[in-house]
């Protein structure tokens, strides 16, 4: 498992805060593995709330075959200032394990599964949907590490309502404890709520724990 904290304020001429928490388990009780992720971010300037985003994500998936599995997951995303109340999504599919090495590690996958999504202004959304991800791994050194964590969703009954999410992140080890982490989170909609931009980004540096 892993805890991340990041943190910048400023007062004086300009007073801002922005905060960010995560937070990664995972858990495997051969054949299964289970995996559950939270984030959290929020900006504050000037004492008005300008940004919050709350994500989370389940998943439980059990080996088929060495490179196989089969999967089911959940996903929670809350975040007004794009519009969406909260958007409540349940799949499941099937992972294969493309490229398993020392050194890279590519996992793809594809499920079918529902939506739902609450929006702020428009009509709300519940839709079928399709999806297809993939995660790979790069260790550049001993204490170094970049992943690429991509996934592209799209909804049965309207083909132009897709949406893609991005999560490029290197990490440094300093200890056997604490590592610092640069992430760039990329969000966005094809379709996004009436007077929202389609997209949204989240760069940060943060100090992680692992245990």
């Amino acid at each position: 498992g892993s805890a991340e904290f990041a943190f910048v304020g400023t007062t004086g001429n300009a007073s801002t805060q922005t905060v960010g928490i995560g937070g990664d388990l995972i858990y495997r009780p051969s054949p299964w593995e289970t995996r559950l992720k939270v984030t959290y971010v929020r900006n504050e300037a000037e004492s008005q709330l300008r940004a919050q985003a709350f994500v989370l994500a389940a998943r439980a998936q059990r080996s088929i075959t060495p490179r196989l599995a089969a999967f089911g997951q959940y996903g929670y995303l809350r975040d007004r200032f794009a519009g969406i109340s909260a958007r409540n999504s349940a799949d499941a599919g099937l992972a294969f394990s493309a490229l398993a090495s020392d050194r890279q590690k590519l996992a793809l996958d594809a499920s079918l599964g529902y939506a739902n999504e609450q929006r702020m202004l428009g009509p709300d959304l519940s839709t079928g949907i399709v999806g297809a991800g993939g995660l790979y791994t790069l260790k550049l050194s001993a204490t170094s590490t970049f992943t690429e964590d991509g996934r592209f969703v799209i909804a049965m009954d309207n083909s132009s309502d897709w949406r893609y999410t991005n999560v490029a992140a290197l990490t440094a080890r300093i200890n056997s404890l604490l590592s610092l982490k640069l992430s760039n989170t990329i969000r966005h909609l094809n379709l996004p709520v009436v007077g929202f931009k389609s997209t949204d980004a989240i760069t940060s540096v943060a100090l992680v724990a692992k245990f």
